[in-house]
């Protein structure tokens, strides 16, 4: 401690560039405390430290693992304590049970430096309650803040699982995990970042994994509270006061190896800093090791500030490219290119996550491969036989034919061959009889009739209304009409499609292309307002598209095309695509590789043999096409 206060006070006393040297030797002669040193050269040269407490007093604590304040049976109110859980930066945590409930806690019991603080214990305590505020399944549930005897504390809900980082322990998880813990991580600080509020210390540490899957996000205790708070408050209360508020520029707050570079830097932070943050944890889980470890504090800060972590597959060679793209652009250091929301970034685990379940459905519908076993050529003694097929003779020169083995002659009697001609003509004329009573159903015999079996058949039936509409209002009643008239750019349109079978109904939209050759697609049906979600209809049922509002054409003249999918079973290419009709996606299928996957679906299954008969009379229009799936595309023109 002595050596430690001493270095510490001779860095303080030097000059930037002086001390930089001086921390450099320090690494050399001091080995062992150059890292503390470091630390406390970094809290001393902060304007605003969470460290009060003289540095060597400090780092005490940080070398040194102190005793817990409470034991086990002390009363903390109505708390009473079991055990100790752990010790970090923002106090010290126990199981305690809560005895007016009966039911296990976890206790935090926060440092005497916010106890000391009275200013920074207000702040903490008003964004704890902005954290209580928070429902979500993902975050952990804030019981109760209070305090007994000078000693102010945090009940929360206690979660028996491991932490993210005990259940990594410095080895890479598989990608279908991966997702599964980062999906519902990014969906709590989503909702912490639509309240207003910045967790700031985004780690493994702050990630318990439940047994029954679930995901919890802890430790709010460095969350900020920023201007786009929702929280009821009234005019000119404190909260009020301190949502307007913002981190004095200088303050470094977090853990060393997940802060983004504006932490590091002490700037003003919003969101996008829990996203560089979040980057860091899924690189972690990918690789095993996280992106910016360096033997130093310092020197991890100069990697965050400097330089790009190592590729992933040096670490996990099977990692999708579009894995590696999310992974860039939340590790971006430069927070304008970064993922602006937490959200973005979450759509696009989402629909990764929607490819692999769409990839891993497409290869278990894939009939197996046939096994073609050879015929069986053993004769009934068991003893094995090759048979070999005729040699081919060939003509021309160079030739050489296979030399012909003299068999023994041998001629049957005249009566042998009497009674070959008798069985032969009895059996010709026994098979021209069987023919003739198979073929002919008004012949007398006694054989049955055997129709040959119908190739499988799908139909179906739809028919366009129309409800006109001037100056932006409907007149006159709607009226059906057929799909091969050139509608007009004010009509406004509701499908009806219906069918004597029971089966799977999708409806597409195609658009133009994108960056890419490949068309857009819109999910029309099922939606989770058009047949409860579900693409199954009954037979004779008769939906409606949309159910309870109308399509209208957009101003550019054209052809509107909508490709219609009547299939015996579910289809596993469409049904990965009702994931997109929501609020959301509106419908939009925006994963480059499902839109391939479905286009090549769609020209594969197109039946260009399909019957279209159009009936003038009902307005309606019916498809038939042999085989269990129909595929047919509405071309709606308009002007």
């Amino acid at each position: 401690m002595r050596q430690l206060e001493e270095l510490f006070h001779e860095a303080a006393g030097l000059e930037a560039q002086q001390r930089a040297e001086f921390i450099v030797r320090a690494r050399i002669s001091h080995p062992e405390l150059a890292s503390a040193v470091e630390s406390l050269i970094a809290a001393h040269e902060q304007a605003d430290s969470l460290i009060d407490a003289p540095a060597f007093e400090a780092a005490a604590e940080m070398i040194f693992e102190s005793q817990p304040a409470l034991v086990a049976g002390q009363l903390v109110g109505h708390y009473q304590v079991i055990k100790a859980l752990g010790k970090g930066g923002m106090g010290e945590v126990y199981l305690a049970n809560d005895t007016n409930l009966d039911r296990k806690v976890a206790l935090k019991l926060l440092p005497a430096e916010y106890t000391n603080h009275k200013e920074r214990l207000r702040r903490f305590i008003l964004e704890a309650k902005a954290a209580s505020s928070l429902n979500h399944p993902n975050i952990i549930t804030i019981h109760e803040i209070g305090e007994i005897d000078g000693a102010h504390f945090i009940a929360t809900e206690f979660i028996d699982g491991q932490t993210l980082k005990e259940h990594m322990a410095g080895t890479p998880l598989s990608l279908q995990e991966i997702l599964e813990v980062s999906i519902q991580a990014a969906g709590a600080l989503q909702a912490a970042h639509t309240a207003g509020i910045v967790h700031r210390d985004v780690k493994p540490d702050n990630i318990m994994l439940r047994p029954d899957g679930y995901v919890k996000v802890l430790d709010f205790g460095l969350a900020k509270l920023t201007e786009k708070s929702h929280l009821p408050t009234p005019a000119d209360s404190e909260l009020d006061t301190m949502v307007k508020a913002k981190t004095v520029p200088g303050t470094v707050l977090g853990t060393v190896n997940y802060m983004s570079p504006e932490q590091a830097r002490g700037q003003v932070l919003d969101q996008r800093t829990d996203v560089f943050s979040f980057g860091v944890v899924l690189y972690e889980m990918a690789a095993g090791r996280r992106p910016f470890a360096a033997a130093t504090s310092v020197d991890t800060l100069v990697a965050i500030l400097e330089k790009e972590p190592a590729p992933l597959d040096g670490y996990t060679p099977d990692m999708p490219p579009e894995f590696e793209r999310i992974l860039s652009k939340a590790l971006c250091k430069d927070r304008e290119q970064r993922y602006q929301t937490i959200k973005d970034l979450l759509i696009d685990l989402k629909h990764l996550k929607e490819e692999l379940v769409f990839a891993q459905k497409l290869e278990r519908s894939r009939p197996p491969r046939s096994r073609v076993s050879p015929p069986n050529t053993t004769p009934a003694n068991g003893s094995a036989t090759m048979i070999q097929p005729p040699a081919r003779r060939t003509e021309g020169p160079n030739i050489i034919p296979e030399p012909v083995r003299e068999r023994p002659k041998s001629f049957p009697s005249a009566a042998t061959l009497a009674l070959v001609l008798v069985l032969l003509t009895g059996l010709i004329g026994g098979v021209a009889l069987w023919r003739v009573g198979r073929s002919d159903p008004r012949s007398g015999s006694g054989f049955s009739t055997v129709k040959p079996v119908p190739a499988a058949q799908r139909t179906l039936s739809y028919w366009i209304t129309v409800q006109k509409y001037r100056d932006g209002k409907p007149y006159q009643d709607p009226f059906p009409l057929r799909d091969d008239i050139n509608f007009e750019k004010d009509y406004q349109l509701r499908l009806n499609i219906s069918s004597p079978q029971s089966g799977r109904l999708y409806l597409l939209n195609e658009g133009p292309a994108g960056a890419d050759p490949i068309p857009t697609f819109n999910v029309m049906f099922p939606t989770t307002t058009t047949n409860k979600g579900s693409a199954l209809l009954t037979q004779n049922q008769q939906v409606q598209i949309p159910e309870q509002s109308w399509f209208d054409f957009d101003g550019q003249q054209g052809t509107e095309k909508i490709w219609l999918i009547w299939a015996e079973q579910d289809v596993p290419e469409l049904e990965a695509v009702k994931g997109f009709a929501n609020k959301k996606d509106l419908g939009i299928i925006s994963s480059p590789g499902l839109r391939t996957v479905v286009n090549q679906f769609l020209k594969a299954h197109s039946a260009p043999s399909a019957v279209v008969d159009r009936n003038e009379d009902k307005k309606e229009t019916v498809v038939t096409a042999n085989g269990t799936i129909l595929v047919h595309i509405i071309k709606l023109e308009h002007h």
